[in-house]
């Protein structure tokens, strides 16, 4: 007999048990139906679930299990995102290194300690104003240090516990800091919008006030001119553009519209800048 002859008996077999099963299961649940009060034979029960027992037993028997790959598969699919996603947070990472504004910091005798961002706090009318990164006291990490990321400047540390540590971010209402235009070498401050600015800003945008009158262009990138002993800021550091000049309608010095060089809501990973130390967690 072929293999495929012996294939369709077996399954006929199968039917032909099956049709039996059904037979049996429904003449005794007829029977008993109509025996209500009195009840079928006990020995008639015990016949009847010997005999379709063991059929619907091996009808059962014939599908085939799940393939241990399909029990596996959300499994393997959060390993392969996590990898990933691991993957992505080291490219970033190396990235970030060679950026020119952190090899500058490295090469001047500063610590790099990389993070990553885990939380990120209530939004402000500048966007969100807090945010917390996987490092702390455990790390070398202390207040007032500059936090970077591969576009610039973040913001600063507020508060270091053991292993997280916040920082607040550039835009909220608490952060001030001084600034210099690369081309036009004015000086003055960046920070969030003020309630009496001669034009209206963007969302996310930020304000330069200029401690004097002088040519500021658009497109002119701003930098940190840095704090005593680097705290809380480093020098050198990118804070962002300045995307309009506003009229100057009898004001003492120049303002203008500053698009940050940071985009918070697509932060991961970012370094901590603390001062004044010759290695970097690279060991380089």
């Amino acid at each position: 007999m072929s293999r495929e002859t012996s294939t369709a008996t077996g399954s006929r077999a199968t039917r032909v048990a099956l049709l039996v099963a059904v037979l049996l299961t429904g003449l005794v649940l007829g029977l008993d139906a109509a025996n209500e009060r009195s009840g079928l034979p006990e020995s008639l029960r015990t016949a009847g679930a010997t005999v379709t027992g063991p059929v619907l037993t091996a009808i059962a028997g014939t599908f085939p299990a799940p393939a241990a790959s399909t029990l596996t598969e959300t499994e393997l699919s959060a390993r392969l995102s996590l990898a990933e996603a691991d993957q992505a947070a080291s490219a970033s990472s190396l990235s970030l290194l060679e950026t020119e504004h952190v090899t500058l910091l490295r090469a001047s005798g500063h610590t790099v300690v990389l993070a990553r961002v885990v939380a990120i706090g209530a939004v402000g009318p500048t966007g969100p104003e807090r945010l917390t990164i996987d490092v702390g006291e455990r790390d070398g990490i202390g207040l007032d240090q500059s936090i970077v990321s591969i576009d610039g400047l973040v913001g600063r540390t507020v508060r270091v516990g053991a292993t997280t540590s916040d920082v607040l971010i550039i835009g909220s209402p608490d952060l001030v800091m001084g600034a210099r235009a690369d081309a036009s070498g004015l000086l003055g401050t960046v920070g969030p919008p003020g309630t009496s600015m001669p034009a209206p800003r963007e969302s996310g945008e930020l304000t330069f006030t200029a401690i004097a009158f002088g040519e500021l262009g658009e497109g002119e990138v701003l930098r940190t001119i840095g704090s005593p002993d680097n705290v809380p800021f480093v020098a050198g550091l990118p804070i962002g553009t300045v995307s309009r000049v506003d009229p100057s309608r009898g004001r003492v010095g120049v303002t203008a519209a500053v698009t940050p060089a940071v985009d918070v809501g697509r932060l991961d990973v970012v370094a901590v800048i603390v001062p004044g130390t010759s290695t970097d967690e690279t060991g380089e």
